[in-house]
């Protein structure tokens, strides 16, 4: 049997959730801001907000180099899928939720490197809390948008109407997840166990983010699958 092309499908996923999000931002009217959960892919600096380390290798070209001309914690040398995103609605490249002196009346990127899908306790309950880096898990940037929901509004009434012309992007995520047992020198079927798991808490985040912030649910979008273009087989 043929092999699939695992980094195209991940490609093309990516850009297929990309065309349905301008889809529905004809049919539903222009999005006021973007609020962004993700891992390294999607990071658009907050692991770097208190200073690029010389040993990041984000921090060296060349990442940045093609669009902003140096390096700005992006694990990218231009833009990524959620800043294109951004520009196509007409909002500014969403500022990582932790710069300082930041406006974020049009939204932000909770993305970090190194974040996963589950809690840190999850792998930690598995033996695998050395093989996983987690700089802010999903329900940890949800929870750093908790933080910063008094700078977008405060009566209900406000939040309401604030966050209904908001669109919300979860992804990509997961990769950092199914990495854990394969650093800990696990069986690949260990990191194919983790699906339902990582599934669930994609989806309970999800669900979190359409209750408590009251968005739409076609105001949510959520991508998973990593490109692969550049892994082994």
């Amino acid at each position: 049997m043929a092999r699939a092309r695992r980094g195209g499908v991940g490609w093309r996923t990516v850009l297929a959730a990309a065309l349905w999000l301008l889809v529905v931002a004809a049919e539903a009217g222009k999005y006021n801001a973007v609020f962004n959960f993700g891992d390294s892919l999607v990071d658009a600096g907050n692991l770097v907000t208190e200073g690029i380390p010389d040993y990041l290798a984000t921090a060296r070209p060349p990442y940045g180099q093609s669009y902003f001309g140096y390096p700005t914690g992006r694990c990218s040398d231009g833009r990524l899928v959620i800043d294109f995103i951004a520009q196509e609605f007409g909002l500014p490249l969403l500022p990582p939720s932790k710069a300082k002196n930041a406006s974020f009346a049009q939204g932000a990127n909770f993305a970090i490197t190194g974040a996963t899908a589950l809690d840190t306790e999850f792998f930690e309950k598995r033996g695998l809390g050395k093989s996983v880096w987690n700089s802010g898990s999903l329900f940890t940037q949800i929870q750093w948008l908790r933080d910063l929901k008094p700078s977008f509004c405060n009566s209900t009434q406000e939040c309401k109407d604030f966050f209904a012309k908001s669109l919300f992007v979860v992804g990509e995520l997961a990769g950092n997840d199914y990495n854990a047992p394969l650093f800990a020198g696990k069986d690949l079927r260990e990191a194919y166990n983790l699906i339902p798991h990582v599934v669930q808490g994609i989806s309970d985040g999800v669900e979190v983010s359409i209750s408590v912030f009251a968005v739409f649910q076609h105001a949510v979008c959520s991508f998973v699958l990593t490109p692969c273009a550049c892994c082994s087989n």
